[in-house]
Formats: structure tokens, sequence, C-alpha cells
């Protein structure tokens, strides 16, 4: 081989290597740029895809379209603390401002807010509460209620929540609301983490409630009525933070819809729910139906006083879980799956509370596929504090992945 042919090989082989350095270089940081955060991988550092503003919602205002906005949530929302939740509260003041800056509009009022109640409730009935109306824009805040709960049941009820809302054929615009309580453990990374998959704007009021407290603009006392619940004033500071981010939305350029929903990050167990009224239910002698008028309730509950009694009832579905009243006068019941305990939290449920209102257990998915059968039996025993062994079950939940689209 000549001197000129051993350098030319040499040559090639040397500028192979580096080429083949630099693509992988560079497909390196091409992957990193665009990588995805990973609920399993909490040490992965992400650069977040941009999030869209909402101004598809402002573009039908200032074409004197009717809209209609909605709230989910639990009781921030729904109004608890403000003296008045349909004047005062922040959902209530929010409105007010849309009204006032478009009065030719009309714009319609879904309050879809349930106190008591989280994302796993929500996203069993975002269909039947929400989506059914075809809102135009949708505030949700179940952050503060999420406080505590297990979190890849949190993660789950989120992430199914918003897909619900992103899949039908005309996707209202969503933000999220990161509410704040008095202990300052709510987590707003674990829907955080969903809102920039999904590119959701959100507003992280717990940040800006506790940059106010601490600068000693306002007191914890005058925002708090019960260190959850804001009062009137705590209700208009909400307003407030939100009205300003819609200030900054009415002018933005809309981004355009997005017409192929990203795969999930998580999971789509989520994704689906419905509901079945205890009472229209086969039952025996040991049940009897009792009125209700409770808005978060069927008008008929399955009620029974008697140890013993049973219930039974065959359902398709990996998730599952209950609606009842809580009361004083309420007692325990458990419940079976397949002739086992159900798994936490549903296995052993303590109705009593000193107020009625609504409780829910649910099992975040993770049933085999195929039919299974429920058994909820009253136990004869009850908390020390309930004046009685009484169980009225309002709704039976069945949920679990189905096709997404509507």
């Amino acid at each position: 081989m000549t001197y000129y042919s051993s350098f030319r090989v040499l040559f090639l082989a040397t500028f192979s290597i580096i080429l083949f350095s630099l693509s992988s270089h560079a497909d390196y940081q091409v992957k990193r740029q665009f990588t995805i955060f990973n609920p399993s991988d909490s040490g992965k550092q992400i650069t977040p895809l941009p999030k869209r503003n909402i101004g598809l919602f402002f573009d039908k205002l200032r074409a004197d379209k009717p809209v209609t906005v909605a709230y989910l949530g639990g009781s921030v929302l729904a109004g608890a603390g403000a003296s008045n939740p349909e004047k005062s509260s922040c959902r209530a003041l929010i409105n007010n401002w849309l009204r006032s800056h478009y009065p030719r509009n009309v714009i319609s009022e879904i309050n879809a807010a349930i106190p008591g109640t989280g994302s796993l409730y929500g996203a069993l009935r975002a269909r039947r509460d929400l989506i059914a109306f075809k809102p135009d824009l949708v505030f949700i805040e179940f952050a503060l209620n999420d406080a505590g709960e297990d979190e890849t049941a949190v993660k789950k009820a989120i992430e199914g929540l918003i897909r619900q809302l992103l899949v039908v054929p005309q996707p209202p615009e969503v933000v999220l609301l990161y509410a704040a309580n008095a202990k300052r453990n709510i987590q707003t990374e674990l829907q955080e983490n969903f809102a920039a998959h999904y590119q959701i704007p959100s507003i992280d009021l717990q940040t800006k409630t506790w940059e106010l407290i601490d600068s000693g603009k306002i007191s914890a006392s005058s925002f708090w009525k019960d260190g959850m619940h804001p009062t009137d004033a705590g209700h208009k500071i909400y307003a407030e933070i939100i009205t300003a981010f819609l200030t900054e939305q009415e002018n933005l350029p809309p981004t355009p819809l997005v017409r192929n929903l990203a795969p999930p990050l998580l999971s789509d167990e989520m994704n689906y729910g419905e509901f079945k009224a205890f009472a229209e239910i086969k039952h025996d002698a040991t049940w009897r139906t009792e009125s209700s008028n409770d808005r978060t309730l069927p008008a008929a509950l399955l009620f029974s006083d008697k140890s013993g009694a049973q219930l039974e009832y065959y359902f398709e579905g990996t998730v599952i879980g209950i609606s009842y009243r809580m009361g004083p006068d309420c007692g325990i019941i458990e419940v079976l799956i397949d002739g086992k305990p159900a798994p936490p939290p549903l296995a052993r449920v303590d109705c009593h509370d000193s107020n009625q209102h609504i409780g829910t257990r649910i099992i975040a998915g993770g049933l085999s596929l195929g039919e299974h059968k429920l058994t909820i039996r009253v136990l004869g025993e009850k908390n020390p504090k309930s004046s009685g062994n009484n169980v009225r079950l309002g709704y039976l939940l069945i949920g679990g992945a189905r096709p997404e689209r509507l």
C-alpha cells in the first residue's frame, strides 16, 4: 500500500470516529432537552415544554359568543368560609370580573365543587358533572383536599381528569389551582408535573398567599377562617390572583388546540367513571330507601341499621368506590371484593362524623379485568362517639380505562 493510500485510510477512519462522537453527543443533547418527566424518576432534570394560554376563551368573549365557566374542586371553590358563597367567594368574584369586563356576553357558571372531596371522586364524576355541559373554561382545585392522600392515587386521578377534559371534540381551556392551608403542606408538585406534561396553565395560590403573609401584608388569622377555608378577605385575595392571571392572558395570541393528546405520563386508568344509585340495586328487607335532598347524593339513599345486613353486586371495572352520608348517628361497614377484604381505603369504612355530609372511599385502580363481586356488610360496631349504627349508601362508583374518544 502507498503512503498516500495509508494516509487516506487513516484519515477516513479518524474522521468517522469524530463524526460518530459528535452525532452521538448531539443526539444526547436533543434527547435531554425534550425528556418528559416520569414520576418514578424523581431525580431526573427536565426542560418542560411551554404551557398553552387560554386565549381561545377570550376570542369567544371578544366575538360576543356565550361562554360557560366551570369550577371543579372541593370546599374552596364551593365557597366554604365565605359569608355568602354566591357573592363573596373567589368563584363568585371571578364570575363578577368576567361579566363586568364582557357585559354583552352571556356567561354561564357550572358550580361542580363539592366540599370534602378530592381528585379521585372528581375524576370519576367529571363526565357527569362537567363534560356533559361542554364548558369553555375549567378551573380545577383539588390540591387542598388531596393533601395527605395516597400520592399514586392522586397522580392517577389528576391525569385521568385532565385526559378526560382534553379528549372531547371541543376541549375546554383548563387551569389548575393550588390553594393554601395554614400547615403549608400542599404538595403542588404532584399536580404540577401533569400540568407541565399536558402544557396546562396553573396558578400557585399557596406560594402567593404565603408571600403576602410572610411579608406582613396580611395575617394568617385574617386570611383563613379555620386554617383551611378562606374568609371573605382570603377569597378576595384568591380572586385577585386569578383575575390578574386572566388579565395577563386576555391579550395573548391564542395557543392552537392540541388534537393529538400526549401519551399518559403515569396511567390512563382513571379516564372513565359511572354512577349507580345503591337504592336501585336489588336488596332484601334488611335495607330500605330513605329520601335525601342533598345534591351530592341521589334522591333516595339505601338505609340499614341492622347488624349483618348485606348487599351484593357484580361489576366490571378496575376502579371501584362508594359514596355515602356521614353523620353523628352512623356506623361502620366492611367491604369485600371477590370474598376478600377490599384494598385500602375501602375495606372498613367508619361513616361517623359530627355533621352530615357526603363521604367517599375509592380504590384508584389495580383490580384485574373482568367481573368482580362486591359485598357490603353492616357491622355490629360503631365509633364510640356515634349515637347509632345507621348506614346510608349513596352511589356505587365504577371506573377504569375506557376508550377515550367520546
